[in-house]
């Protein structure tokens, strides 16, 4: 048992040493702005100085030589929220402005907290942890997640943002069931002829919950970064509001769909002003520091940022510039279109024919192909246990909930999944899309593919009730020690493949044969 315990220690510290060495190692390299960090980058020096950002002279994405403070005082029309350029702002406070760590140190450490929340909320999906240091591990190893947290770009911020407001959602579920439970209150309910029948339960209508006030925050920080982290709020709120109707309806209150929708507008009073003045929060050096864009004199700032916002919405609505590396929103699961960032070739003073160094997100192709059949198969898993508990006579499918931890944990990790996808499936109208907005998919693939291992493995899930769900397999000794051999393998396999491609992802110098054996499909290259 004392060793459990040092594995409780050392597990999870192992995982997110790997998740730091893979996001830090080379972190300076290569020494100038690379893809969109010539304007998040320089967004972020100029509004440390001014509050909010100015323009630069030119497009050069070098940064030495003093060209680190070249911009200018004029205020530039910046198409996303301030709050990821001002955490990028950190990395520069401590590293200084002219080197890669300056840019990137901030939105590496971003990466590292993401694996660490998503053990937690691995464990507190499962109970079980050796399916949460699966998830840290295989997010830990994803090479989209790898390279985006190593680039000063600003969806490794919003990635987090929403992986943690993930976790605030999950803790309000398990929060709010406990309260409720301790609160439900018997209604007798007689027959026709006045005899007493069984007691009709009623759950109570809670007007206080604060982890869901603080995943409102999160996600309204996640919105500061970039709009799209408003659709995991959305999806979430429709979550809770589902779950909450579902057990109403298992416990046969009366009136569960009015108290389910009285219910639904409190979550969304405690939980829509709390993402408001997170956001707001975000403008505080426009709001403060005349001189932004969009700012008039003698016009009162509110009216100026709702004219602000009007002319970004406008100008992400008619983004329709061809580029090299767009991609459906269909692709993104498989990462087909990989957005590289960076690439250089030279010949003189080559070892070799010829040398590359670049930087691409391509994927660890076990992870990311696994983590989206993972997420398919725990779709059916969770559509199977429903049926059959509705077969058995279930109310709806609430008391599939509580009979097994199974259909709201995938649901959960669904919701999560296909709020970072489904929106731009579907509302695809401009042609300017790119495979590295689906980084924020990653944490709920990692999730799902841990999940299944575990399952695979023979590990149940456990709910905090104390149910269970084992998957229904063959339970034979030599089938089970099979199954856990072959994760193993999957796990060596999935590692060794992040070895293989960890030099694309971190911008070493390499031969150009050696590149090339890299490129697998034809939306790699």
């Amino acid at each position: 048992m004392r060793g459990m315990r040092w594995l409780r220690w050392i597990s999870p510290v192992l995982v997110l040493g790997i998740a730091a060495a893979l996001r830090f190692w080379a972190l300076g390299r290569p020494g100038v702005l690379v893809f969109d960090e010539l304007y998040y980058v320089r967004d972020a020096i100029s509004q440390l100085a001014h509050g909010f950002p100015t323009m630069w002279p030119d497009d050069d994405p070098s940064m030495s030589a003093g060209r680190a403070n070249g911009f200018t005082d004029a205020p530039s029309n910046a198409v996303h929220p301030p709050l990821g350029k001002w955490l990028i702002g950190l990395g520069i406070l401590a590293f200084g402005p002219d080197n890669g760590w300056g840019w990137r140190s901030a939105v590496a450490l971003a990466g590292v907290a993401t694996v660490g929340v998503v053990m937690l909320l691995g464990w507190l999906l499962s109970r079980n942890l050796m399916v949460a240091w699966l998830a840290g591990l295989l997010l830990a190893i994803d090479g989209v997640h790898v390279v985006l947290t190593r680039v000063g770009l600003l969806d490794g911020f919003l990635t987090l943002f929403i992986a943690l407001g993930a976790l605030f959602v999950w803790m309000d579920i398990e929060w709010t069931s406990r309260r409720a439970e301790a609160r439900l209150r018997p209604a007798q309910r007689r027959d026709s002829a006045g005899a007493a029948g069984p007691p009709r339960w009623t759950g109570p209508i809670l007007l206080w919950r604060p982890w869901l006030i603080a995943a409102g925050l999160t996600f309204g920080a996640a919105a500061a970064v970039k709009w799209s982290g408003l659709y995991p709020l959305a999806f979430f709120l429709v979550f809770v509001t589902v779950r909450d109707l579902l057990v109403r309806l298992r416990r046969g209150e009366r009136g569960a769909l009015r108290r389910s929708m009285l219910q639904a507008g409190v979550s969304a009073v405690l939980a829509l002003p709390a993402a408001a003045l997170a956001y707001l929060a975000s403008w505080a050096g426009w709001i403060l520091r005349p001189g932004g864009w969009a700012r008039t004199p003698g016009t009162p700032w509110p009216a100026d940022l709702i004219d602000y916002h009007a002319e970004m919405l406008a100008w992400h609505s008619t983004l329709t510039a061809p580029h090299p590396y767009q991609s459906h929103p269909l692709s993104w699961p498989l990462a087909l279109v990989p957005t590289a960032m960076y690439e250089v070739r030279w010949t003189e003073g080559c070892v070799w024919r010829e040398c590359v160094s670049g930087i691409s997100p391509l994927p660890n192709p076990l992870v990311t192909w696994g983590g989206a059949a993972a997420l398919i198969v725990l779709g059916w898993l969770v559509v199977r246990q429903l049926l059959r508990a509705r077969g058995r006579g279930a109310i709806a499918s609430g008391a599939a909930t509580t009979a097994s931890p199974l259909p709201v944990v995938g649901a959960f990790v669904l919701t999560g999944f296909l709020s970072g996808w489904l929106p731009w499936v579907l509302t695809f109208s401009r042609s300017a899309v790119f495979q590295f907005y689906a980084v924020v998919l990653t944490p709920f693939s990692a999730l799902a593919l841990a999940i299944l291992l575990g399952l695979l493995c023979g590990l149940p899930l456990y709910s905090r009730s104390g149910s269970e769900f084992v998957l229904p397999i063959d339970r034979d000794p030599d089938a089970l020690l099979g199954r856990r051999i072959a994760v193993a393998l999957f796990l060596v396999v999935a590692a060794v493949l992040a070895l293989f491609f960890l030099p694309v992802w971190t911008g070493m110098p390499v031969a150009g044969w050696f590149w090339q054996l890299h490129l697998w499909l034809p939306g790699w290259s």
